[in-house]
């Protein structure tokens, strides 16, 4: 037999393991696609590139102004707003990479990291 404060606590616990199960299974599915999106291995982004990139540019054209795909690292639906987070390797010092942000397949966040300033 279960009080009431039982039956409280299963409802409050209830939702929590539904996100958990929603979080775990959406990682699991970006892992599985991140692998098959990595860089090549001779893509090299450098520094006069990660300047070129601008804000509000497509997936497609920072791909063409780059000259690879890139790793997908997130991603995330919610609605009709979709945010994908996107990886490259760099030139310069040992590590060095590029990150970039798109919501709604459009650059709206960029990162580097070590680049060579020529």
């Amino acid at each position: 037999m279960r009080t009431i404060g039982a039956d409280r606590a299963m409802r409050a616990i209830l939702p929590l393991g539904l996100i958990l199960a929603l979080l775990q299974a959406s990682a699991a599915q970006s892992a599985s696609q991140s692998a098959s999106t990595a860089a090549p291995a001779g893509c090299r982004v450098d520094h006069a590139r990660y300047e070129a990139l601008k804000t509000g540019m497509t997936y497609r054209q920072v791909r063409a102004r780059l000259g690879c795909d890139g790793r997908r690292i997130s991603h995330l639906t919610i609605g009709r707003v979709r945010r994908a987070t996107y990886s490259w390797p760099g030139r310069g010092t040992y590590g060095a990479n590029l990150t970039l942000t798109f919501r709604n397949e459009r650059l709206t966040d960029k990162a580097q990291l070590g680049l060579r300033v020529p």
